[in-house]
């Protein structure tokens, strides 16, 4: 099913460049304005330059982009960057502190070029929807840069671990081509460029499916490029095993924020028939209980004020009737039950309201007590497998469903769009 083949990667010189950690950066998507300023200011090759330029004085996006274009082509002629001789498959470690345990972790990928198929084909799987803009801004970049300036990020099932196995004994006892140490996170990368051992992973891979994770903007970009330019049909993707123990998924929270009050009330009186609702307010274990909540156990927390109520949806059928067209994997979720019976509800009685989002839940319920928000919904932990479950049933998750922690750094490795 899946094609995947070794590249020769783009990457920064050690001799020339820096300490790496000074010039990788997170993904263009989660870099805030104070924190693109930042990386900045961090040191004058950082990789933000080319993934969320703003160096163009007319701020527009067709001048950002040639910049960032300026900046990789005289990177690579002054040998700030420089591109492996040979094609090799990468090994991805991330060592970092879990947000959820606390304790040191590790997850293992490797870095590929994917041949880029439709979504339809079956072989490569969304599990979220996509904006246009996003996507016209990364196509103008794609077309300025005639590279993939980061991965995106891909699962694929590996029980065992046999498949990643021959990758990771390679490496072992060498040191990383590539290192760079980051706010405590450790990111370390080795090539292996033996044909037996790719020509395994190439041939295990080929009786894969790819589910994508993070990227999905950059995956139907990269389809759209290669429609214009038919030789350029890979996509730089990181690819994680399922089964990695260290494959961490966090929960994205709710609010609700502009609600009036009279759609406020005939909302908890609507929802009193739908949901068991019960005070938690004193249940002086609610970090724990949070920390044990997961997403397909189809239960939220609603904070209100100084209120605190957990939320059960008081029969299955509730969710059958009101998404028939959806599969049992997605009614089941948190998200999808709070987005179908609440949220939607509460737009449709007040169109002034507004969603915005937290990673965090004790922002989430302080934001409600202070009155910032109506309402915040404090939701469960996802898994990857919730993630294979709905996409194999054809459907896609809602918005902000799931966010995979670390995040890629952008940085260690580039791939040329005209390297094959």
């Amino acid at each position: 099913m899946a094609d995947i083949a070794a590249f020769a990667g783009v990457h920064y010189s050690p001799e020339l460049a820096g300490s790496l950690g000074l010039l990788v950066a997170p993904p263009y998507d989660v870099i805030s304005p104070t924190e693109q300023a930042a990386l900045y200011d961090r040191h004058p090759f950082n990789v933000v330059r080319v993934i969320l330029n703003r160096d163009a004085a007319d701020a527009s996006e067709t001048a950002s982009h040639s910049s960032a274009a300026h900046h990789l082509r005289t990177w690579l002629n002054d040998g700030i960057l420089v591109e492996d001789p040979e094609p090799s498959l990468y090994v991805y470690r991330q060592t970092f502190r879990s947000p959820v345990t606390g304790q040191r972790c590790e997850r293992t990928a490797f870095l590929c070029a994917l041949k880029l198929v439709p979504y339809e084909a079956g072989i490569v799987l969304p599990h979220e929807y996509t904006k246009p803009a996003a996507k016209a801004d990364r196509l103008a970049l794609m077309r300025a840069t005639a590279a993939n300036t980061e991965p995106i990020m891909g699962l694929y099932e590996d029980p065992g671990l046999q498949i990643i196995a021959p990758l990771i004994e390679r490496t072992r006892g060498l040191s990383p081509m590539l290192r760079a140490d980051v706010d405590g996170d450790v990111h370390e990368v080795w090539a292996v460029s033996d044909g037996a051992t790719v020509a395994g992973v190439q041939a295990a891979l080929a009786e894969r499916r790819i589910w994508i994770a993070d990227g999905h903007h950059r995956y139907e970009t990269a389809l759209n490029y290669s429609r214009e330019h038919p030789d350029a049909d890979r996509i730089l993707i990181a690819l994680i095993p399922f089964e990695d123990p260290g494959l961490v998924v966090l929960p994205t929270h709710r609010m609700v924020s502009g609600l009036a009050r009279e759609a406020a009330d005939r909302l908890m009186e609507e929802l009193a028939g739908l949901f068991v609702i019960e005070d938690a307010a004193d249940d002086d274990r609610l970090p724990d209980r949070l920390n044990g909540m997961r997403s397909a156990d189809g239960g939220f927390i609603m904070a209100s004020g100084r209120s605190l109520r957990s939320m059960k949806l008081r029969d299955p059928a509730i969710m059958e009737a009101a998404a028939p067209e959806r599969s049992p994997a997605w009614r089941a979720l948190d998200v999808a039950i709070l987005q179908t019976l609440v949220l939607d509800r509460a737009l449709a009685m007040d169109p002034s309201a507004e969603i915005s989002y937290t990673r965090f839940p004790a922002e989430a319920q302080v934001r409600a007590r202070v009155g910032h928000v109506s309402l915040a919904f404090i939701v469960g932990f996802p898994t990857a497998d919730d993630l294979r479950q709905v996409t194999s049933a054809g459907d896609r998750m809602p918005p902000k469903s799931t966010y995979f922690e670390p995040k890629l750094w952008s940085g260690l490795l580039m791939r040329r769009l005209d390297a094959g």
